[in-house]
């Protein structure tokens, strides 16, 4: 077997390798690329947008504007109270800087340098330079005297022209020009005549040279000309943007774990450095966006939800809040749901009932609302609900009120598939998922969203919980292409009060402030602190309503819903209740919530003893509504939670003992005496 033989002309000698040994080159040459394919090479380069960004944004200019104004009166207030010692501050330095001045002229006429020359001359005992120096040194005194003599008979003759000849204010004028220019000449350099406005050091500009150092001061990065940036750092939103290319082996995620280091290495406040990984582009690219003044101390624009004239579509991305550089987001309803998961303080009914104000803006969006804690932040809602639609407290009787809440949901889930596919058929959308053109034919069909505030307490609930969480699972399975948006809002992030089964089927995810990995992997999804998630960062309080988001079609974001407070709300919803004139109110939700043990009782085939598995489907076939995704593990959860246990028992069949669970009779009717005796 031959093998070519390649020859590689180097600088030093020729070397020869043949292919498939150690030390053969294994790169093939570079091929010359066509045209054609520079051109679409180059298309695909973003480029740089021909005006700033906050140019083209009218909540940004509005916001640049109206610091610029106020700044600039701010300014001009402070000075003019402290025009008196700034006056008094001028005329002091003035005389200083005239005596300067007067002092230079005089060094200059003396011509001081000839002097050190002279006396070097009669050192060196060197009569004849000494003579040749002093007439040169006298002829130069003569001349510049006679200089200095025009230049003060030219300043006495003008400022008599000035006194008695010209108008009263070229004097004036003189004055306001000449003694400023010699208070200048006249102040220390360490004692400037004006006071700050601000106080601190100022943010001006970041620069190449300052990332890097910052990257080098996180311990993550130690060569410092390492990173590099794939494009040039500049002006993004009220602040700077820098693109970084890290070093190999280093990911954007190590920067982010570090970031307080990071900022200290800017020498800036904590929540004024925002580094974050690029979605689309591998792991070690990095964006840092650094703020012209913390974040927190940024005056957040105001919502658009304020609009008097605004009206919105269920159906189409509504307004919602700002991320960290003050650009509007928003929030998408149609064929999703949403959770938000923090802990106390963090903003969960501020970043929740945002959802719900866009969306009661639109007049044939239903609003319903649970709200188990009972602190009223959601009652400017209950006139929007229809009866029986709106929930607070934290009783037995708004946890069976919630009930049925999800009850008739699921029984919308029932009558909506038929309507929709029928609507569909007739050509109104080509697949089958409810759209405007639908719920504007069919009143059966207007858009629902259903808020449950502190859900975890029906979730947990002794005597409902088992069936709360079945049912909230079922509705974000079935709901979601139906019309029915779920909103739940959870302050406790563990598996029984958020189960996996709920937040595994929830497209629109944030989490707020929580304490970790695990409750941030918990609400937005396994790995998501890996990828880059912090809502740890936030402080509760202090950060209320800043959360990232997954789902939105943004990777993970940092995001802030708008504050609205209470009286915002109640005119939003206020103004609900107008668009809603001429729009026909929806029949009250007369769902009871159901009773298992009765349930059971009425279905029960005979004897004194039925396996799970023969009384599940009986249940499903007689209330589909209620018990259609009812398992037989979950039947005897739920018959468990309401006091009655399921046991082992036996039978026969074909001749061979059989086992399995089931309920007993006596123990049932001794259930709902139970039950009966307790209500």
């Amino acid at each position: 077997m031959t093998h070519e033989v390649i020859r590689v002309d180097g600088d030093a000698e020729a070397v020869e390798y043949r292919p498939g040994q150690p030390g053969a080159p294994v790169d093939g040459p570079d091929e010359r690329r066509p045209l054609h394919a520079t051109i679409r090479a180059r298309e695909a380069e973003p480029r740089r947008p021909l005006v700033p960004g906050w140019t083209r944004n009218a909540d940004q200019r509005r916001e640049v504007a109206r610091w610029a104004v106020g700044y600039a009166g701010y300014t001009v207030a402070f000075h003019t109270l402290r025009a008196p010692k700034y006056a008094a501050k001028t005329a002091a330095w003035s005389v200083v800087g005239a005596g300067r001045l007067v002092a230079r002229q005089l060094r200059w006429w003396f011509v001081a340098d000839s002097v050190v020359l002279q006396q070097e001359a009669a050192t060196a005992n060197d009569p004849e330079t000494w003579m040749r120096l002093h007439d040169k040194a006298r002829q130069a005194r003569l001349f510049r005297g006679l200089v200095l003599l025009a230049e003060l008979l030219g300043l006495v003759a003008g400022g008599l022209l000035a006194r008695f000849l010209a108008p009263w204010w070229v004097p004036a004028l003189v004055g306001l020009v000449a003694v400023p220019a010699l208070a200048l000449a006249g102040r220390p350099a360490h004692r400037p005549i004006l006071d700050r406005v601000s106080v601190g050091p100022r943010f001006i500009k970041l620069t190449a040279d300052q990332v890097r150092r910052a990257l080098v001061a996180t311990g993550k990065v130690r060569d410092e000309a390492a990173p590099s940036f794939p494009r040039d750092i500049g002006r993004d939103g009220p602040g700077w943007l820098a693109s970084v290319e890290l070093p190999s082996g280093v990911i954007a995620t190590d920067i982010i774990d570090k970031r307080e280091q990071l900022a200290g290495g800017l020498r800036l406040p904590f929540d004024q450095v925002w580094p974050e990984a690029v979605k689309g582009e591998h792991p070690g690219r990095l964006d840092v966006w650094v703020a012209d003044r913390p974040v927190s101390a940024m005056r957040q624009p105001a919502s658009p939800l304020l609009d008097e004239a605004l009206q919105l579509d269920y159906f189409q991305p509504m307004p919602y809040g700002f991320d960290v550089r003050m650009r509007e987001v928003t929030w998408s309803l149609e064929q999703r749901n949403s959770v938000f998961g923090g802990q106390p303080g963090s903003g969960k009914t501020l970043a929740a009932r945002n959802v719900a104000l866009g969306a009661v803006l639109d007049p044939l969006v239903i609003p319903l609302v649970s709200e188990l804690k009972g602190s009223g932040d959601w009652d400017c809602f209950e006139p929007l609900c229809p009866p029986g639609g709106y929930v607070c407290g934290a009783t037995t009787a708004a946890t069976r009120a919630t009930v049925a809440m999800l009850e008739y949901l699921l029984t919308e889930c029932e009558i909506r598939p038929d309507l929709i596919a029928r609507y569909a058929r007739q050509g109104l959308n080509s697949v089958k998922a409810l759209n405007r053109r639908m719920a504007e034919r069919d009143e059966r069909l207007r858009p629902i969203v259903a808020v449950f505030d502190e859900v975890q307490e029906a979730i947990t609930d002794p005597e409902h919980g088992k069936q709360v969480a079945a049912m909230l699972t079922s509705l974000v399975k079935r709901g979601r292409a139906l019309g029915v948006h779920l909103v739940l809002a959870t302050q406790r992030l563990d598996k029984d009060s958020l189960p996996k089964g709920i937040t595994s089927n929830v497209s629109n995810r944030a989490c707020l402030s929580v304490p970790g990995q695990v409750e941030c992997d918990m609400v937005l999804g396994t790995g998501a602190y890996k990828q880059g998630a912090r809502p740890n960062a936030f402080q509760p309080i202090e950060d209320a309503g800043w959360m990232v988001v997954a789902g939105l079609g943004t990777g993970f974001g940092t995001r802030r819903a708008a504050y609205l407070d209470d009286r915002a709300a109640a005119a939003i919803c206020a103004r609900a209740e107008q668009l809603r004139h001429g729009v026909d109110r929806p029949d009250p939700i007369r769902a009871e919530a159901r009773n298992l043990l009765a349930d059971v009782r009425e279905v029960w085939p005979g004897g004194d003893a039925v396996w799970s598995e023969v009384v599940v489907p009986l249940l499903a076939e007689r209330w589909p509504d209620a018990y259609a995704d009812l398992t037989v593990e979950q039947f005897g959860s739920l018959m468990a939670s309401a006091g009655v246990r399921t046991v082992d028992i036996g039978r026969r069949i074909d001749g061979r003992q059989t086992t399995r669970k089931g309920v007993r009779l006596d123990a049932l009717d001794a259930g709902i005496t139970a039950r009966q005796l307790k209500s």
